[in-house]
């Protein structure tokens, strides 16, 4: 199911509150599709509450998300720097809609998606800023009671992104 709970933080305390469900309003549909379409369009329609949660957090200052890239979770916020596994196809100065959000949140509210949140409330852009290698590895294979002995090098090749916007949209 593809809803998502805003969670009030008050004294260290994490209290549910209502479910958002982010699940577009199409009878018509198998769930499949339904599904698919709730990945990709804005969901149609939101109860009072999620309006007035949602628009709860948008009020706020900062904002941090959790987002996937190439499978793996980075926690960012603004103006932050993701160091990770090389794009090839990515080249300085291109610019990322990351829309494969898990958890999008500021100091006194949460948005947890299961598995993600839906990509119609948040806009998050990311920016290449340079594509760096690694350090050095040193990778020695040695035949015990031989003189054989085979050294190889190995860089590891990075790119470095930087969260330029991280916004809530307005419901």
């Amino acid at each position: 199911m593809s809803s998502s709970n805003l969670v009030r933080l008050a004294f260290g305390i994490r209290t549910a509150l209502p479910q958002i469900s982010t699940r577009a309003l199409h009878s018509s549909q198998t769930p499949a599709s339904t599904a698919a379409a709730a990945a990709t369009s804005p969901p149609t329609k939101w109860s009072a509450g999620s309006v007035d949660l949602i628009n709860r957090l948008r009020d706020q200052q900062k904002y941090y998300a959790t987002v996937v890239i190439k499978g793996r979770p980075f926690t960012v916020t603004q103006n932050d720097i993701i160091v990770m596994d090389r794009i090839q196809e990515l080249e300085l100065g291109d610019s990322l809609a990351l829309n494969q959000v898990t958890e999008l949140g500021s100091r006194d509210y949460t948005i947890k998606g299961q598995p993600f949140i839906d990509s119609g409330l948040f806009k998050i852009e990311a920016t290449v800023i340079e594509h760096p290698d690694g350090k050095l590895f040193t990778v020695t294979k040695k035949k015990r009671r031989t003189a054989h002995q085979k050294v190889t090098y190995h860089r590891n090749r990075h790119t470095m992104l930087r969260v330029s916007a991280i916004d809530v949209a307005k419901i």
